[in-house]
């Protein structure tokens, strides 16, 4: 029993594609070949396939699709899609990725009798970029069945041929019956206007309302949701619009049969090349974690209770913390071991400007504060201490932080600042640590362990009484 990071045979595990079924979740997904870090060897990826009925047990199977030959539509990689069942036929979309053609990024079919063994259509490429948008850009197509129009729906994440070149990134909408030959509309059928290009989207009915959920890598980055009431939309940005921080990518859902969804998504890995640090695409899935609607139509984000359950349950330990004026912290534990789940509420009273969770690695407090932050109105995961400018750097003496480019604050969500009590569940496993506020949001980052890591309580000018207890998996 374990969570699935990534596969036995390949460097990292990327975009997720689950399909759920008789009460099984399919998880589908992109991985690198071995040994690579550069485009574009490192995204000539195989679709592979692993099965779980309980996710914690995970049972891989053989590769649904590899890259074809060189040279071929597909050759340079099998990219991003969905899987529909239709007839007794599955029907897996995905993008063809042909570097250095005059359409390098096509939509592609394979289909199979039993989820496993799967062979490619012999009308591929299906659908081509139509006039109006660019060439470069036309991937992830995500199918499914809209009852409300009696036809087969596809989305493609693309890009407008005209507008700010930053700006243009599109979700184009194709249509079918026969899910073989599709029409694409000339208008796009969702077009933010803010980003480069919304990658990895779906959509699906939840409630009543309609949910569009995308990534993008241009400014916020992260996997991204809009509500609707009608499948058309118009889609609304929501409160807290980012299902799970910028490190958590292109992650995509499965239904459940209670109603809930289960989402999937990355963490990337990072690397030291040439003494310049960098975030690859690909890395390790997070926990499975749970999404469903509230009343408003707010999506809530909380750990899948299998992946909670394989963690005992200790007695936790209370503390209170004053600082009137200043900062009061206090640590609470030895060092954590490598992979344990933290529990911490929170009741505050004298409406403290900050209180939280430390996990640093020695006396200066060096390490990731988890911090409500009453001033930004929102929880939010920093490293400390920050970047200083290069004078106030040499002024202090202090040895030059590399300016990492997610910035200061790597996560962040809002919060009900008005609350006097909050809630952490705190997933650590190696370098993945993921963050659950609430049982509402969470925050997802991959950080250094070279030292061992201390959990602490702080709060800064105000109250806080607090519980706090550290769960090893139940084997251990």
């Amino acid at each position: 029993m374990s969570i699935f990071r990534r596969p036995s045979r390949a460097a990292a595990a990327g975009d997720p594609i689950p399909f759920y079924e008789c009460g099984k979740t399919h998880l589908f997904y992109l991985s690198s070949p071995s040994g690579t870090t550069d485009y574009p060897e490192r995204v000539r990826t195989t679709w592979q396939h692993a099965e779980t009925s309980d996710f914690v047990n995970w049972e891989e199977l053989r590769p649904a699709l590899e890259p074809g030959a060189e040279g071929a539509f597909d050759g340079g990689g099998i990219w991003t899609g969905s899987v529909v069942e239709k007839d007794e036929t599955y029907y897996l979309f995905y993008t063809g990725h042909h570097v250095g053609a005059a359409n390098p990024q096509t939509i592609c079919l394979a289909t199979s009798s039993d989820l496993v063994h799967f062979s490619r259509h012999e009308d591929n490429p299906l659908v081509l970029p139509t006039p109006g948008f660019e060439a470069i850009d036309w991937r992830d197509p995500y199918v499914f069945y809209n009852d409300e129009e009696k036809c087969w729906w596809m989305l493609i994440a693309a890009r407008l041929d005209a507008g700010p070149k930053w700006r243009r990134g599109c979700i184009v909408l194709a249509t079918s019956q026969d899910l073989v030959r599709w029409t694409v509309e000339p208008e796009p059928f969702y077009t933010p206007s803010t980003t480069l290009c919304p990658e990895c989207p779906e959509m699906w009915k939840m409630d009543g309302r309609w949910y569009l959920i995308f990534s993008r890598f241009s400014e916020d980055v992260g996997t991204v949701y809009r509500v609707a009431e009608k499948p058309r939309g118009p889609f609304k940005v929501p409160d807290n619009e980012a299902l799970g921080g910028r490190r958590w990518y292109a992650a995509k859902s499965a239904p459940q049969a209670d109603g809930t969804r289960v989402f999937f998504g990355w963490v990337h890995d990072f690397t030291l090349k040439d003494d310049r640090p960098r975030w690859l695409w690909g890395g390790d899935f997070t926990a499975p974690r749970v999404v469903k609607a509230d009343a408003s139509g707010r999506l809530s984000v909380k750990l899948h209770p299998a992946v909670e359950a394989l963690f005992a349950k200790p007695s936790p330990t209370s503390l209170n913390l004053r600082a009137v004026g200043g900062e009061a912290h206090s640590a609470l534990w030895e060092a954590l071991p490598n992979t344990c789940l933290m529990r911490a509420g929170f009741t505050t009273s004298g409406n403290p400007a900050a209180f939280g969770l430390m996990l640093v690695g020695n006396g200066d407090l060096e390490g990731w504060f988890i911090t409500f932050d009453r001033t930004r109105g929102s929880v939010n995961l920093a490293r400390e201490p920050r970047p200083l400018d290069d004078f106030w750097a040499d002024l202090t003496a202090r040895q030059s932080i590399y300016r990492e480019v997610d910035g200061a604050i790597v996560a962040e969500a809002a919060y009900p600042t008005d609350a006097t009590r909050q809630s952490l569940m705190v997933l650590l496993d190696g370098e993945i640590l993921e963050v659950y506020v609430n049982d509402a949001c969470a925050l997802s980052h991959r950080i250094g362990r070279g030292l061992p890591v201390q959990p602490a309580m702080f709060v800064v000018d105000g109250d806080a009484e607090v519980t706090f207890a550290v769960a090893r998996t139940a084997s251990t």
